[in-house]
């Protein structure tokens, strides 16, 4: 993934680098944070018992779980951007080439921090237990979303804290394992966080702000997108069991995925759901593949179009888009009785157009995310 880089000289944004070490101060400090869900489920707990460090030790170990670009970027990010004493101790993958690239990388952009031998890294299906296995205090679950479930449960059942990419399943049955072992993360005092940084943006969390105290006045209607050229793919070579090719395809298969309103259009969606403090009671939609044909593409369409209502009748009208060659727009927008409001940009105005606040935040709201 490829995080948004911030222009804001206060610091006003908080791209995945900043919210991956915040989070592992947390851990740091014994907290409890709980973002368990897809746009449908978000927990959020806290409790601080002090500076208690998570183990008693010096420097907090880390697992990584699934080393494909979303995993190493993590765990880069980490090892570079906490304040904490981080060290990565141990890292596990489907396939042991990708386990070694990753490895090589991170070790070259953190020697001092990586401390993993050739009796902890992993490869197969079954790394994530022995990962969890091991003496680390924190995990980073970046694998395909379709594994997330059951490597979460496992998490903690080991007793680990955990950083987790979104979304953190692909069906209702997989959100609903996720909020057990949630509820089991809490009673554990386990620190929980999930990929969805912009609740913990500050920007986003003042335009919200504003937007709940009325200053467009009457929510009517929103908007949000993530429409986006087409994404990578890699070939199928006579060597992949149609599981491997699968795996390494995963974005554009329905059970590793969840396609791509669940992939990548949660995070707008999950906006809307933060500013409405509650979820759809209904949706209307349609979708299809136009450029994506063949039988390399998987099941996934390459774009869709929703009608959600909410309880007190709001509409959010949801576009995403994986075309070349057309209009790009990611981001979220909400026009009320008094204006309307750019979310992702911070920006609002009146009924006519003009600009009547700005909190500052970057015009296009968040780079186009790259999935890997």
């Amino acid at each position: 993934m490829t995080p948004a880089q911030s222009n804001d000289p206060q610091g006003n944004r908080a791209d995945r680098r900043t919210f991956l070490a915040s989070s592992t101060r947390a851990v740091a400090a014994g907290a409890v944070l709980g973002t368990a869900g897809m746009s449908s489920a978000v927990l959020a707990r806290s409790v601080a018992p002090g500076g208690v460090h998570v183990t008693g030790r010096e420097t907090i170990r880390v697992g990584l779980i699934g080393s494909g670009g979303r995993g190493k970027g993590a765990a880069g990010q980490i090892l570079a951007s906490t304040a904490a004493n981080v060290n990565l101790t141990a890292i596990g993958d489907a396939f042991e080439n990708r386990l070694e690239g990753s490895l090589k990388n991170l070790s070259e952009s953190s020697p001092d921090k990586v401390h993993v031998g050739g009796d902890s890294m992993f490869a197969g299906l079954d790394a994530f237990k022995r990962v969890l296995d091991s003496d680390v205090d924190l995990v980073i679950l970046a694998t395909p979303p379709g594994f997330r479930p059951l490597h979460f449960e496992a998490a903690i059942d080991a007793g680990k804290h955990v950083f987790m990419e979104k979304p953190v399943a692909v069906d209702a049955p997989g959100v609903r394992r996720v909020l057990k072992a949630a509820e089991r993360a809490s009673e554990k005092k386990l620190a929980v966080a999930v990929g969805l940084q912009r609740r913990h943006e500050r920007a986003y969390r003042e335009t919200i702000n504003k937007l709940q105290n009325g200053e467009i006045g009457e929510l009517l209607v929103a908007r949000v997108y993530w429409n986006q050229g087409s994404l990578w793919s890699i070939a199928r070579t006579p060597s992949h069991t149609e599981l491997e090719y699968q795996i390494r395809n995963w974005l554009y298969f329905n059970w590793l995925s969840g396609d791509h309103i669940c992939e990548q259009h949660i995070h707008n969606l999950d906006v809307i759901n933060w500013l409405m403090g509650d979820y759809p009671v209904s949706a209307r939609g349609m979708g299809g593949r136009q450029v994506r044909l063949g039988p390399g593409h998987g099941q996934i369409f390459d774009h869709h179009m929703v009608e959600y209502t909410y309880g007190n009748g709001l509409k959010m009208i949801s576009e995403c888009r994986q075309i070349p060659e057309c209009w790009n727009e990611v981001g979220e927008w909400v026009h009320g009785s008094s204006g309307s409001c750019n979310i992702g940009a911070g920006k609002f105005y009146d009924l006519k157009g003009n600009l009547t606040s700005d909190n500052g935040q970057q015009e296009d709201g968040h780079a186009i995310e790259q999935l890997d």
